[in-house]
């Protein structure tokens, strides 16, 4: 059985706006946590383009990073990402999933959808909900900040 993270946002930002800033480089840092206290974002490359590999290394200050890499395999500005998502905790191995997230004209804003497959228990899905739905956050919060800057 394989089991599915399904997290859906609002953001009032068109959806060329939040895709950009999803995938941009420069806002990986701080989506990541690189601005959180006791937090570490090592290294991070981007390549958003089908083929294209994205890696992050992050993680609790002191200690051995984790290691985020995902693997373009659609990439449709502003509308669809598909990719292949591998988070290595230094604690637990690997963990390989699959993630699509969509970016919906609504309501004069957008509605993202990110959806990750490929759970194999329960318990793993479960430990990802709150770094995403902080990500989520975070994203918000970036995308206000550009707003009021503007």
């Amino acid at each position: 059985m394989s089991y599915e993270l399904r997290l859906e946002r609002h953001y009032d930002a068109p959806p060329e706006e939040v895709f950009d800033t999803f995938a941009d480089e420069t806002s990986q840092g701080v989506l990541h946590g690189s601005e959180q206290r006791g937090w570490n974002v090592e290294v991070i490359q981007t390549d958003v383009r089908v083929g294209g590999t994205s890696v992050v290394r992050m993680g609790p200050a002191g200690q051995e990073p984790y290691t985020e890499t995902r693997v373009y395999s659609v990439v449709d500005r502003p509308h669809r990402l598909e990719l292949r998502y591998s988070m290595s905790l230094p604690e637990t191995g690997t963990l390989d999933t699959e993630m699509t997230v969509t970016f919906e004209d609504r309501d004069g804003g957008t509605w993202l959808t990110m959806v990750e497959t490929g759970f194999e228990a329960e318990a793993a899905r479960d430990g990802f909900v709150e770094g995403w739905t902080e990500y989520l956050e975070t994203l918000a919060k970036v995308l206000k900040a550009r707003h009021d800057t503007a």
